[in-house]
């Protein structure tokens, strides 16, 4: 749902690399990641939901007050929600009438709210990459997909008398450019003028810090993952759609604390290390200046929490043009340690380096994936040692897939206009205006960034997990301590199969495919279970959802296109 370099393009391809920054676990990937809301219902874990919603707003639809308000046509009662085929729809509010305030903050004035789309300055590598590997895209195609996004949620969300005016913004500098982030911000804030900015360059987190500092909205793959209190300090301005780094260690740990530690290395590839404890090892991306140091310090903190310590902790730099001298080290490390499990904190990429590096050492691990950067996608799998990956299980915090004709998010345009997305990039393009418009759906007529985030924190959680979509949650849920302004809170268990045959995340067939494992089922912190890890069974796993799951499923409507 987002590396440093190479990252930078405005491909869909390109964007989705840069969308995660390195050792944070993706909420959403290559025209697969959905950060979504989650649906009512389903087969997933349950919770008992402790929220705490924000006073004021909107007259939201209640048992109290359903039959004393006309909630007009657009609101199905049944359900309480807006009456689209998503489970993601939002409650009802009451049908607007009256003053909406005007000018109630920069971007905003009595009929139009301005939003600016973020469209980086094309990478030549990432984009070869990705035109290689099937996910690139065309500009015009994402920006006729967010266009499409834009006209479908304001045709049934409530705006409050306002109309969304999408400007595109095309980046004066690459995805890692400090000096032109922040004059790309400048220009949204004081030029177009916008309430809020989809998207940005996530290899600095200039262009999220200045418009943050210029009273603007940053929503969607806007930084380079930070730490929590990077977005905490800057509220309520940044609102990434993927999970906090910190969140992610603690699914991380307690999967491993939970199901792996103390027990014997029974994955590896090497018969003499399977009957042998397991020793860990971790293998983290990060920068010259330690950016993700603090975070890798926070999961060796959750690990020990478990009762489990490293044996080796190796960080590694992302440079394509010494990924084979990196992989030599990395790898020489590892085995001098006698590491029976690999902890992949990876970006996408030199997980290829590591493994083909591995074989030629004869070294056969245990490889416990993260789910950091698209290293939990089908798309990168293949492209990894498969005498490697074979032996590789662990935490995706992306929900499982489905066709894409099955997903309500590609359905609803084609149920609105009668055409599917035109871009493939289509789950990637949706997140942005999911989350700003459910946000400005339930804030109210007087549209602040105060106001945007008590819309969210009203946004109800869901009582339980489904398989193919994350439960989310804003604001105090019972969930995570404090205020929490980040997407996704549950995760699930993958595992490789080198046997499975099907498409990866943007149509391409081919052989080797993440299953996942329990029929998809997701966890909550604090909910996986404690045990022997169940890996590596097909009879309860599943790669690709050829039918929705009954909890699922969309409730259906009258298409407008029809």
């Amino acid at each position: 749902m987002q590396p440093t370099q190479p990252g930078s393009g405005s491909t869909g391809g390109a964007r989705l690399v840069r969308r995660y920054g390195p050792f944070v676990a993706i909420v959403v990937v290559i025209a697969l990641v959905v950060v979504v809301f989650g649906g009512k219902g389903g087969n997933g874990s349950k919770r008992r939901p402790t929220s705490t919603t924000p006073p004021g707003g909107p007259v939201v639809l209640s048992s109290e007050n359903k039959s004393t308000v006309d909630w007009g046509p657009r609101c199905d009662t049944g359900t309480g929600r807006v009456a689209v085929p998503t489970l993601y729809a939002p409650p009802c509010v009451a049908p607007f009438k009256g003053d909406n305030g005007g000018a109630t903050a920069p971007g905003v004035t009595g009929d139009t709210i301005t939003i600016a789309v973020y469209e980086s300055q094309p990478d030549i590598l990432t984009q070869t990459i990705f035109q290689q590997s099937g996910a690139d895209e065309s500009v015009r195609a994402e920006e006729q997909t967010q266009q499409a996004y834009a006209d479908f949620f304001q045709s049934h969300y409530e705006l409050y008398g306002r109309k969304v005016k999408i400007v595109f913004v095309k980046a004066s500098g690459d995805d890692g450019n400090d000096d032109a982030a922040k004059a790309d911000a400048l220009k949204v804030a004081k030029e177009i003028h916008a309430f809020a900015s989809w998207g940005g360059p996530t290899m600095t987190s200039a262009y999220a810090d200045e418009l943050a500092a210029n009273g603007v909205l940053c929503v969607g793959d806007c930084l380079l993952a930070q730490p929590e209190n990077f977005v905490v300090k800057r509220a309520p301005h940044i609102w990434p759609t993927e999970p906090a780094p910190e969140q992610g260690s603690v699914h991380w740990a307690e999967f491993i604390g939970k199901e792996l530690a103390h027990g014997k290395a029974e994955h590896a590839g090497d018969p003499a290390l399977t009957s042998k404890p397991r020793r860990f090892g971790l293998v983290r991306y990060d920068d010259d200046t330690g950016t993700f140091a603090a975070t890798a310090r926070r999961f060796v903190r959750e690990l020990r929490g478990y009762g489990v310590t490293l044996d080796a902790d190796v960080a590694y730099p992302l440079d394509i043009t010494k990924s084979q001298e990196i992989a030599r080290t990395v790898i020489s490390k590892l085995k001098t340690a006698n590491v029976t499990s690999v902890i992949l904190a990876a970006d996408p990429l030199s997980p290829s380096f590591f493994t083909t590096e591995a074989t030629k050492q004869s070294y056969f691990p245990e490889w416990i994936v993260l789910g950091t950067v698209f290293t939990d996608t089908t798309l990168f799998g293949r492209t990894y040692d498969q005498k490697q990956w074979a032996h590789a299980f662990g935490v995706s915090l992306l929900p499982a897939r489905a066709v894409g004709p099955q997903d309500d998010l590609y359905n609803i345009l084609e149920w609105q206009t009668g055409k599917p997305p035109p871009a493939k990039t289509w789950k990637v393009l949706v997140q942005a205006p999911l989350i700003f418009f459910t946000g400005v759906h339930l804030a109210g007529p007087h549209l602040t960034a105060q106001a945007f985030r008590d819309g969210l924190f009203r946004y109800p959680s869901a009582e339980s997990t489904t398989p193919t979509r994350l439960h989310v949650s804003w604001g105090q849920h019972g969930i995570w301590p404090g205020l929490d302004y980040f997407g996704g809170d549950d995760a699930t268990l993958i595992w490789w199969d080198p046997k499975a045959s099907g498409p990866d995340e943007v149509g391409n067939q081919g052989t080797g495919m993440y299953q996942y494992s329990h029929q998809g089922r997701r966890y909550l912190p604090g909910q996986w279970p404690k045990g022997r890890a169940d890996v590596y069974d097909p009879a309860t796993s599943v790669t690709v959802f050829q039918e929705l799951p009954p909890g699922d499923r969309p409730p259906q409507y009258p298409s407008p296109a029809r």
